[in-house]
């Protein structure tokens, strides 16, 4: 489901590594996805990092309009 016109473009800044792809696959089966395939670890990414976006618009839209106080972030 995209809620707004750019995340037509999925994982903007981010890119799929083989990594996240074999430790999505481990997790998948941890969560009794026996069969669980790569094609499934990227999907189970793809779905995680669309709620994570739409999370991060919603927490600016709040701060905007005075909701709530905005997050301070660490420095590094």
């Amino acid at each position: 489901m995209i809620y707004f016109r750019h995340m037509a473009k999925p994982f903007q800044g981010y890119e799929i590594t083989e990594s996240d792809i074999e430790a999505t696959i481990r997790y998948l089966k941890t969560k009794g996805k026996t069969d669980a395939t790569r094609e499934d670890a990227i999907k189970h990414l793809e779905k995680k990092h669309a709620v994570a976006h739409m999370a991060a618009h919603k927490i600016v839209a709040d701060e905007k309009s005075g909701k709530i106080k905005p997050v301070k972030l660490k420095k590094d």
